[in-house]
């Protein structure tokens, strides 16, 4: 987005006035309320009015954003710094790209096969034994989203348990197979490249495990990768590699075969409606006008808040525990996404771009950080994302639940002045509330496809590429040549600005190791 667009815009938020002034004009404010694919989403408490949300929603149109969707839909290459078409919505039916579509159609039927066979027994461990455990070997998007849903969907496991392992730390792997039987546990590696340092070390790891058990190790792996050849090659039978695309990102691949872990939690019929919440959420924001349009005005706000009020952080605060992963999808997803200083061009960005994205479960949020939302110098954005159907046995604790997110959003916005100095509470504070009428697969399908758009919709205005991850790759590549340094206990003759740094280590290693 250019300076003057900017500008304009905040020059028109400098004279929206407060929270207070804006319920005092209008009570409702229920042109700020959307209710879509099963997501009531009040942004009442935002700081905008009728003017500055029509120059949003300007800001919106300039950026040509329908036009963005059909091209992705198409198949077109809109990662441009990587020559990639980027192709989520595939995943889900909902692309005009037949032959991404048929290609990812054939994969979800194999994963649904592989699935069937190993909840049902067809596929067995050692000895003949069922399949009780599956690990889930993974980094980055091959683990957070899968992550995230399996908590989410707890309620519908029904499959074996599926666990879930991404840090090369080893005490994380250790953990994990410590409460697990070789004979009866599955693997599945979860690599694009089927070369990532995490997985692949963790994944090595845990084949010495099954055969130090005595175990054939081939029929207690599979693979979910774009490079099944490497899988192959690496030990994994050809039967039990799934495929998918460099056309997927990582960060937006739960609907393809990357969320086979959750499929075999949750079985494929309501894996399948977890994809048809997506395809819901999908077809509404490529139909729906973009005053009405949820991912789009979802995007404005936050938007609105990063870029346009620069404020630098955003507090994701589900009450729900079962969403109690969804803040940590959501840094990956929108912090590498769109946490840029460049635009898609290649030209310098000289505007906010991502802000922080953090947070944690309501209540236990109130007891830790919310000290600094209500009373701190910075003003944070809160997303407070709540179920209306009680996701526990307790109705009454569900509803003393809800009645802590409504508080919340009404003390940020309302404030405390009664009372002088360390009792006030100035309000002021903006917040969106999502409501998901229950928790169940077809509605976390559409909160995360929400996302996803919102994400992309934030990058189009930022005027970056949303599809891309540079800034992965650096720390990754000295890794590499850190640990080299370190196995051989030589440093390079080369010093570094952390040279001092790995001295130490290489001294304080050296003592620590056994005589």
């Amino acid at each position: 987005m250019n300076k003057e667009v900017l500008q304009s815009l905040r020059a028109v938020s400098a004279q929206v006035g407060s929270l207070a002034e804006l319920f005092a004009v209008d009570a409702a404010r229920d042109w700020l309320v959307l209710d879509a694919c099963g997501i009531h989403a009040d942004f009442s408490r935002q700081h905008v009015n009728q003017q500055l949300f029509e120059q949003l929603l300007s800001a919106a149109e300039s950026v040509e954003i329908a036009s963005r969707f059909t091209a992705m839909g198409s198949g077109a290459i809109v990662n441009t710094t990587e020559q990639r078409a980027v192709g989520h919505l595939a995943l889900r039916g909902s692309s005009t790209n037949s032959e991404m579509s048929n290609q990812a159609q054939a994969q979800l039927l194999r994963a649904q096969k592989l699935a069937r066979d190993i909840r049902g027994g067809a596929i067995k461990g050692f000895s003949g034994q069922m399949i009780t455990d599956v690990v889930n070997i993974g980094i980055g998007g091959s683990d957070l989203g899968p992550a995230m849903a399996h908590a989410a969907l707890r309620p519908y496991h029904n499959g074996p348990r599926i666990h879930f392992v991404s840090n090369i730390d080893a005490a994380h792997l250790d953990d994990c197979l410590s409460t697990l039987e070789p004979s009866t546990t599955l693997f599945v590696i979860a690599s694009k490249t089927f070369t990532t340092l995490e997985t692949m070390s963790n994944a090595q790891r845990a084949r010495v495990w099954l055969e130090n058990a005595g175990i054939d190790s081939a029929p207690h792996l599979v693979a979910v990768t774009a490079a099944p050849d490497a899988a192959t090659q690496w030990g994994v039978p050809a039967k039990q590699c799934l495929h998918f695309f460099d056309w997927v990102g990582g960060r937006f691949s739960l609907s393809s075969v990357i969320g086979f872990s959750v499929l075999c939690a949750i079985g494929e019929d309501h894996f399948g409606a977890l994809l048809e919440g997506m395809h819901d959420m999908d077809t509404h924001v490529l139909t729906t006008p973009a005053g009405q349009n949820l991912a789009v005005v979802h995007a404005l706000m936050w938007w609105l808040n990063s870029a346009v009020l620069q404020r630098t952080s955003v507090a994701v605060v589900p009450y729900s525990h079962d969403l109690r992963l969804l803040p940590a999808f959501l840094q990956q997803l929108m912090m590498e996404s769109n946490g840029k200083s460049v635009h898609a061009d290649g030209s310098a960005v000289d505007a906010p771009t991502s802000p922080v994205v953090w947070g944690a479960t309501g209540t236990d949020s109130q007891h830790a950080f919310f000290q600094m939302i209500h009373q701190g110098t910075q003003v944070i954005p809160v997303e407070f994302v709540g179920v209306v159907a009680s996701t526990g046995s307790d109705d009454n604790a569900h509803l003393q639940l809800n009645a802590n997110l409504f508080a919340q959003a009404e003390a940020l916005a309302a404030g405390k002045f009664d009372a002088p100095g360390h009792r006030n509470f100035p309000g002021n504070r903006p917040s969106t509330v999502l409501m998901l009428n229950e928790l169940s697969p077809r509605h976390i399908g559409a909160l995360i496809a929400l996302y996803e758009h919102s994400c992309a919709v934030q990058g189009w205005l930022m005027g970056v590429n949303s599809f891309d991850q540079w800034g992965v790759e650096l720390g990754k590549v000295l890794a590499h040549n850190v640990a080299a340094q370190l196995e051989s206990g030589t440093l390079s003759a080369n010093k570094t600005m952390t040279h001092p740094l790995l001295e130490w280590y290489l001294r304080a290693r050296k003592k620590l190791l056994p005589k």
